[in-house]
């Protein structure tokens, strides 16, 4: 160690101090209410190499733990005091961004003439152009649909403001005034960095915070390295899916029409390093799910759900990239973890939650005792936009992040209404949209009975009702996930129920939306969103008589499902009726595995064997990129649309990926020898 223990306490607390007031300046002068009320944005510090060294832990998105500064740094170089770069470009920036409404800004900072360091911020905004309000929909297969690209340049150069980049920018977004804030308010956040770094290297002197840097970074490593070293070394595999779309057939059958991705992890432990395997995974598709990663092995949306687990289990550890320094990963290029150039990825946050629950299956594999069940694994974002009736100019408002309940945790319940995945987010006063945009919100609350049932439940999940209040209103939802299979329950713990949206329920014209995307009101129309409860952890029957009681009380329960999912039957009064409650719960119960997956999943399972989806995947492996996409999706329908009451066969998928593979120009005789792409067979872990 270079630093002297107080040094590098003194130091480790000043360097989060600079981070988070780069993130309250953000939050204070901020314009748009997705940063400034629901806090989608981030600051952190990176060293030269770009490597974060120090990143919030209490203000702003929290995810910021493995993101790949260097490319973007070096796009620019060489700088100079007062150049600040911007870029929302993801292949530009070797996944630092993930899709185009993040929009980044960085900095170099200086001591003794040098750089030491550089500050980065990231701010969602509200609308970046492209073809819908909030320019994020899964539907997109092209990445000029989701809005203007902002490739690395220069926003300042010696201080001076390159005005026509910025009015460029500007110009193509629904938002500019917002924007041009938000913007505003990162360069102060920037400023900021600078003036506290001044004020540390003052006290302390250029070297002593280099060499400060680099012990937080090598302590983070080490300590990170012990804890997983306690784990069983080993390998654990676990299978989740983005879901995919189908639509009712003539025979009353849903017919595929998108396919689910899948997201395949191993994660491998040994003597305390982790390796991921994304081997198995879906191929790019030409929804926008892709996840930009640049192939970085600890990529923040890779890591997030391990770095979670690493500051848990040692809340003091420092917060830095250090913690996934001896990640190593296996990200199959053209795969959905690792797309190709011009991917689309609006909606890659469904991804990033798949991969969260991926790691949170297989540490429930390596620490039984320390397992989660799953939470709602999405967070839904409904932009609200409309014609102004005075200017005539078309305007885009947000509406709440709705996330749903957590899953149970080891003595405790499962948080209602957030999930470990999207907690950070801010909701935001149904007030301010109502102010912005011409509908009511007449329902904002828990969805009550959503938590998975178990020793400790899930959380439940959110119901919110908006009605239009004038024609056009048009509402953009991204996000909508964990519609069909249910988030899973571990130990005994039940599922979840699924989210679902509806226009006009409970009338003549109601109409089940599924995942949204753009629904158009007209006045008086209401759309009812309903998110994913948490599943539960630990068999129902263990979960006390008198908690469940207080359940039903706090109306999260109604004395039915306390009967069915607990055993627990109640008097009128609320009280709990021992007698028939020790004959309910002494009845057998089936044995479980580890996990309970739900009814939907099984089914789906059992449909398409995992070793069939694996085969599928090596099938189209050693494809043209440009390909795979639609041979994949080509022959997933067929196989599955031919298969008819019956499983999909391996046959099957070999005889329709040779067609789908002929129809687009490409002969097949399946994988090559050696196909660095071809994945490993495997079954998974239930």
């Amino acid at each position: 160690m270079r630093s002297s223990p107080v040094t590098l306490e003194i130091l480790s607390r000043r360097l989060t101090a600079v981070v988070e007031e780069m993130a309250e300046t953000i939050r204070r002068t901020s314009f748009s209410v997705f940063v400034k009320q629901t806090a989608d944005f981030g600051t952190c510090l990176v060293t030269p190499d770009g490597e974060v060294f120090a990143a919030p832990r209490r203000i702003s998105g929290n995810l910021m733990i493995g993101a790949p500064a260097r490319a973007a740094i070096e796009a620019l170089a060489p700088y100079a005091p007062g150049d600040i770069g911007i870029s929302n470009d993801p292949d530009a920036t070797g996944g630092l961004v993930t899709h185009l409404p993040d929009v980044w800004a960085w900095a170099p900072l200086y001591a003794d003439g040098r750089i030491v360091a550089y500050a980065f911020s990231f701010v969602h905004a509200s609308d970046i152009g492209g073809s819908v309000p909030g320019s994020i929909s899964w539907t997109h297969t092209d990445r000029a649909q989701e809005g203007v690209l902002i490739p690395p340049a220069k926003l300042r150069e010696a201080g001076r403001e390159n005005t026509a980049l910025l009015q460029t920018i500007l110009a193509n977004t629904r938002v500019p005034e917002e924007n041009h804030g938000d913007i505003d308010a990162q360069i102060t956040g920037l400023v900021a960095a600078q003036r506290r770094i001044d004020e540390i290297v003052a006290a302390h002197g250029a070297e002593v915070l280099q060499d400060a840097i680099a012990d937080l970074l090598d302590e983070a490593e080490a300590r990170a390295t012990r804890l997983l070293g306690e784990l069983h070394d080993g390998s654990y595999r676990f299978v989740d899916y983005v879901e995919g779309l189908t639509v009712p057939g003539p025979d009353g059958r849903e017919t595929v029409t998108v396919p689910p991705t899948r997201l395949a992890l191993e994660l491998t432990l040994a003597q305390g390093r982790p390796h991921l395997s994304f081997q198995g995974t879906s191929p790019q598709v030409a929804e926008a799910v892709n996840l930009p990663t640049g192939g970085e092995p600890g990529h923040y949306m890779l890591v997030f759900a391990l770095v979670n687990y690493l500051v848990s289990r040692d809340p003091g550890i420092p917060y830095n990239s250090g913690l996934v320094r001896s990640v190593t990963a296996d990200l199959p290029p053209g795969s959905v973890v690792n797309p190709g150039p011009g991917a689309t990825c609006g909606v890659r946050a469904a991804v990033f939650f798949r991969i969260m629950d991926c790691v949170l299956g297989c540490l429930a594999q390596a620490a039984p005792d320390d397992a989660l069940a799953t939470g709602s694994g999405a967070v839904a974002i409904a932009t609200v936009a409309h014609t102004d009736p005075v200017t005539g100019r078309r305007r885009v408002a947000v509406g709440q992040p709705l996330t749903g309940g957590s899953g149970g945790r080891p003595e405790r319940d499962g948080l209602h209404g957030t999930s470990f995945t999207g907690g950070w987010l801010r909701n935001v006063p149904n007030e301010l949209l109502e102010q912005d945009a011409p509908v009511l919100v007449e329902e904002y609350r828990y969805r009550a009975g959503s938590g998975g049932p178990g020793a400790r439940p899930g959380g439940t999940g959110i119901t919110l009702r908006i009605r239009a209040l004038a024609d056009g209103v048009t509402l953009a939802v991204r996000g909508m996930e964990r519609l069909l299979f249910e988030p899973w329950g571990v130990h005994g713990g039940g599922t979840g129920a699924p989210g679902r949206a509806v226009l006009n329920p409970d009338t003549p014209r109601e109409r089940d939306l599924g995942r949204v995307n753009v629904v158009t009101l007209a006045a008086g129309d209401v759309l009812l969103i309903e998110t994913a409860g948490g599943g539960g952890l630990g068999r129902p029957g263990d979960r006390p008589a008198e908690q469940v009681a207080a359940d039903v009380a706090r109306g999260l329960l109604d004395p039915a499902r306390a009967r069915t999912a607990y055993g627990v039957a109640l008097h009128a009064d609320g009280t709990v009726d021992e007698e028939t409650t020790a004959v309910l719960r002494a009845r057998p119960v089936p044995p479980t595995g580890t996990f309970t997956l739900g009814a939907a999943r099984t089914a789906y399972e059992d449909r398409w064997p995992q070793p069939v989806q694996e085969n599928l995947v090596k099938a189209v492996g050693h494809l043209p990129p440009s390909e795979r996409a639609q041979v994949y999706r080509t022959a997933y329908i067929t196989a599955d649309s031919e298969a008819g009451a019956r499983p999909v066969t391996t046959e099957a998928i070999t005889n329709a990926v040779r067609r789908a593979a002929g129809h687009s120009g490409t002969g097949t005789d399946g994988p090559r020898a050696g196909d660095p792409h071809a994945p490993r067979t495997g079954e998974n872990t239930r």
